[in-house]
């Protein structure tokens, strides 16, 4: 975008931002929902905070010039604000559904260490019913029988 202008640059710089914030609000939007997996919506913020960068170098640089008003200047930075808070906004969203993914992650895991040491914590207690069951003639069986095992290895 080649825009000699200071006064259309800034307006053409707004238009994109407008355009970047919508889709922000609307990933974000759709990230909450469940309508995107996690990962998408992580990638496509990525991509937002990225689409922020030469917009921002134009407007710092369209602020450089020495040939602006005081009206012109006023409008470039409130573009430029505006910049800085999609900027900020996208990486914070970034980082929440970052954080959001790592503790699914990490419930999902904890999860199924629960349900496996449940499992084992099970076993033990069915060995442990099973052995204070036993008659004395079937625990003297089964002592004899591990015996046996020890022995054939």
């Amino acid at each position: 975008m080649e825009i000699q202008d200071p006064s259309a640059r800034a307006t053409e710089i707004g238009v994109e931002l407008s355009d970047i914030e919508s889709q922000l609000t609307q990933l974000t939007r759709e990230g909450s929902g469940g309508g995107r997996a996690l990962d998408e919506v992580i990638g496509e913020l990525t991509t937002l905070s990225q689409r922020v960068r030469p917009y921002y170098s134009l407007l710092q640089e369209t602020l450089e010039r020495r040939d602006l008003t005081y009206e012109l200047v006023a409008k470039l930075e409130e573009v430029r604000k505006r910049a800085l808070w999609l900027y900020r906004r996208s990486r914070l969203e970034q980082i929440f559904y970052s954080k959001l993914k790592l503790e699914r992650s990490l419930r999902d895991m904890l999860y199924r260490q629960i349900l496996e040491g449940y499992d084992e914590f099970s076993e033990l207690e069915a060995t442990e019913s099973h052995l204070r069951t036993l008659s004395e003639d079937l625990l003297a069986a089964e002592l004899l029988e591990e015996e046996a095992q020890s022995s054939s290895n």
